[in-house]
């Protein structure tokens, strides 16, 4: 069976550090977020992470390339889990509790098809 994603995700390769919220005192973690859309993000978590994380929740937080001082914090549970390409494990994780503003600027850099 063919899968299809409910929305399109764009590549964006951005490097950023996460933790799981349920175990604060493990420390921020590298990762690199693979791909975004409008309802998630997929990453490659990196470091001692090996128990399935899938229904834990992740802040990851990411400074945007070139040069730019904004730094992104995305917050969301992990949907689904397995092995990255480069040796950490790939998650796909779904946002969580995104205020109006924040789904509202989603949304609309969707429309207008910016490239992240």
């Amino acid at each position: 069976m063919e899968y299809r994603r409910r929305v399109p995700r764009q590549h964006v390769g951005w490097l950023g550090q996460y933790i799981v919220e349920a175990e604060p005192g493990s420390g921020w973690t590298d990762c690199e977020v693979v791909d975004i859309s409008v309802l998630g993000v997929g990453l490659e978590l990196f470091g001692s992470h090996t128990t399935d994380l899938v229904g834990q929740r992740l802040v990851v937080e990411v400074r945007t390339p070139v040069g730019t001082s904004i730094s992104i914090r995305m917050v969301g549970d992990v949907r689904n889990m397995g092995p990255g390409r480069m040796g950490g494990a790939r998650v796909g994780m779904e946002f969580v509790g995104l205020t109006e503003t924040e789904r509202s600027i989603l949304d609309t850099l969707a429309l207008m098809q910016v490239a992240w």
